[in-house]
């Protein structure tokens, strides 16, 4: 399936890395849209949550793709767990 190669020689290619960020750009803006368009307090959580956690991955993507790194970025991504988590909490 990868003609050999293991994921980490999979992920030190650009193209690789840069496609992954695209990804993770759409899931971020439709992370802001739930934000936006959110009618209750669990789609706000979920949607702001989405957006830290999968804008924070395209920022560290797009680093790596040009072998550079973000310090501090887990910050923002740990912080859009909690508030994925939190909005199932609020939903029971």
């Amino acid at each position: 399936m990868f003609s050999g190669k293991s994921l980490d020689e999979l992920l030190a290619q650009k193209k690789v890395r840069l496609t992954l960020t695209v990804l993770c750009i759409y899931f971020a803006v439709m992370g802001a849209y739930q934000l936006v368009t959110g009618v209750n307090e669990v789609d706000w959580l979920r949607g702001g949550g989405n957006l830290l956690v999968w804008g924070g991955f395209a920022v560290s993507n797009a680093r790596k793709a040009y072998g550079r790194t973000q310090p501090g970025i887990n910050i923002p991504i740990n912080i859009g767990v909690v508030l994925v988590v939190a909005s199932w909490i609020v939903r029971m």
